[in-house]
């Protein structure tokens, strides 16, 4: 045999040998080169899976022939199976995945819908499951009803925190400080009993809820989270207690307020609400809150009633944050939509502060803060725009704090009779602070009915899913919390859609003066229609023209218009041939030249030597 026709058959034998011995060789190695590190699992996740104490199986659900047209879906189902991989890689044969195609009327597909995952109906009239079923080797299951495309920023959190949940054994515990009437109470004015808060009702059903004291002297040790809402009064002790909790690493979150309106009037009609005693505590964790100023802001301001016959008015300390005042980035508010607020104070990070700061929610820069006293005066919300001058800044509301930070005492107050070692610093505290207490409000966001005996919950704004986020975010572990929302693995062709806005905007001027040109010319051609039916059957040779005339500019003006829309999609089109011709010949091209080269090189370096 040749020696040319050897190598002819060899070089394919070769490249298949190359093939399967890096299969096996680099069989996990991965290089992930996306700017964000989308296709890399986090640190935190890592953590949590290297962790695991006991196997866990995955079902991700995904009708794969029922979605054969859909491919957006297709796309990022595939991105979503191929992240799971990399969870089971790093596991260590802790996690199993299974792919399963839930086919209508299939086996599947009852468990499918045994496991409480979300069929969504298609055009087709299909139904279309896409979503993961997690079992641990108790029997344990948990679930994500349907991965939607819009929440992709949070889907390795959400997969991270489905696992991590199956690994815990028992129901956190969580302590709640406060002085308001959560658990429910009696209206002195009213002269009846109030029911639970429904956010209380919230957190009671999903966790062992712990009513702890404003006079202690140490946190329970199993309290995984603290939650302080307005508390009242707190000596030195009770104060070292919540202290020394955050520095051995307990999570608090703590809701301030500088007036806060959900509390019961005092019966002597002195008023405390304003004096909050953590304000110590969190500026020496660097965060600097002024209980005696309110946030007013034009632009989030809700209109409220005022009685009958009275035309409505805007109430500049009743604040409803849409999605521009939501931290997109935070697992706590990235998914919400509204949030509402009552006569909020604000915080911010002190000068000196060896913490982060990393804002939640914050107000519009067509806002102000008041003196608290000027704002309980006011008794009319119209009172409220006297003197209102914006400062054109952006007031935070609500923040999380993490990093490095140092006990507010030196030493344990001289009160205790057994006080526990004294902590000094932590390197990573876990604090979330709300500058508004009515945010937990039921008026803000909820509304309850009695249903034969049972209360009926219908929010109508995000308080709730807040408060909820921000707790389930702190039951976690660090590594959970490590695990902030992720870039897409979308991307867009910011070139293309810069033609189409600059198309668009083209096609929309035109059209529009088109447009009325043509209802002009429809109108008189309308206007000598009736002139024929009034006057008589038939119109003057001059009518006739002049509506042969318009009937000819509306022909125009239509061809006109097909014509703008047609030059739309031409720039795009012309891009878009440019980068197939790129793809299919100009590259493959110089990638041959470029390799022929190389060998010629190669040879005549082997010549000469």
């Amino acid at each position: 045999m040749k020696p040319s026709v050897l190598k002819f058959v060899l070089a394919p034998v070769c490249f298949v040998l190359v093939l399967l011995i890096s299969q096996v060789i680099f069989k996990g190695a991965r290089v992930d080169l996306t700017e964000q590190a989308i296709y890399s699992l986090s640190q935190g996740s890592k953590n949590i899976v290297r962790n695991l104490e006991q196997e866990v199986t995955l079902n991700l659900y995904f009708s794969d022939k029922a979605t054969k047209d859909l491919t957006a879906l297709r796309s990022y189902a595939k991105r979503v199976e191929e992240l799971l991989q990399e969870y089971v890689l790093l596991s260590d044969g802790k996690l199993k995945l299974n792919l399963i195609d839930p086919e209508p009327f299939s086996e599947a597909e009852d468990k499918a819908a045994e496991a409480g995952l979300q069929a969504v109906p298609i055009a087709t009239g299909d139904d279309v499951y896409f979503g993961l079923q997690a079992k641990n080797s108790k029997g344990d299951e948990s679930t994500i009803g349907f991965f939607q495309p819009d929440k992709e920023p949070f889907l390795e959190y959400e997969i991270s925190e489905l696992i991590y949940r199956l690994s815990q054994t028992r129901i956190p515990v969580v302590g709640l400080m406060t002085s308001l009437e959560m658990r429910g109470g009696f209206d002195m004015q009213r002269g009846g009993t109030t029911p639970p808060w429904a956010v209380f009702e919230q957190l009671d059903q999903l966790y062992d809820v712990r009513w702890v004291e404003d006079q202690i002297e140490e946190i329970e040790k199993d309290i995984e989270l603290l939650i302080v809402v307005q508390p009242s009064s707190l000596d030195d002790a009770s104060l070292y207690a919540i202290d020394q909790y955050v520095m051995n690493g307990g999570k608090l979150i703590a809701f301030v307020d500088p007036k806060a309106e959900g509390k019961q009037p005092s019966p002597m009609g002195v008023d405390d609400i304003a004096i909050n005693p953590l304000q110590p505590l969190l500026q020496q964790w660097g965060v600097l809150y002024d209980d005696s100023q309110v946030v007013i802001d034009a632009q989030y301001g809700l209109t409220v009633s005022m009685g009958q016959g009275m035309p409505p008015v805007r109430h500049l300390g009743l604040l409803g944050l849409q999605a521009d005042g939501l931290n997109p980035n935070e697992v706590a508010t990235g998914e919400l939509e509204t949030v509402n607020l009552a006569s909020a104070g604000f915080v911010a990070p002190t000068a000196d502060a060896t913490t982060t700061f990393d804002a939640l929610l914050w107000s519009s820069t067509v806002a102000q803060t008041v003196d608290v006293n000027r704002y309980n005066m006011a008794q009319d919300p119209r009172q409220l725009m006297d003197g209102f001058e914006p400062t054109g800044e952006s007031y935070v509301l609500a923040a999380r704090l993490s990093g490095q930070a140092t006990s507010y005492f030196e030493k344990a107050p001289v009160e205790l009779e057994n006080p526990t070692q004294h902590k000094t610093n932590n390197d990573n505290i876990n604090v979330m602070v709300v500058a508004d207490s009515d945010i937990l409000t039921d008026r803000l966001w909820v509304q309850v009915q009695n249903f034969f005996g049972q209360r009926i919950v219908q929010p109508w704004a995000d308080n709730g899913a807040l408060a909820n986020n921000m707790v389930e975010q702190y039951l976690g572990s660090n590594d959970l919390i490590a695990i902030r929302s992720r870039g897409r693995f979308a991307r867009p062709f910011e070139v293309v859609q810069d033609l189409q806005q600059q198309a668009q905007s083209e096609f929309y001027e035109n059209e529009q003066a088109l447009q009325r040109q043509l209802e002009e010319t429809e109108q008189r051609m309308a206007e000598l229609e009736t002139q024929r039916d009034k006057d008589s059957l038939t119109l003057s040779p001059e009518q006739e023209a002049t509506l042969n005339g318009f009937q000819q500019e509306k022909l125009r003006i239509r061809k006109a218009l097909r014509d703008v829309r047609h030059e739309l999609d031409k720039d795009i089109e012309s891009l878009g041939s440019w980068l197939k011709v790129l793809n299919i010949a100009i590259i493959p091209v110089l990638l041959t030249l470029l390799l022929l080269l190389l060998a010629r090189l190669t040879l005549r370096k082997t010549r000469t030597s």
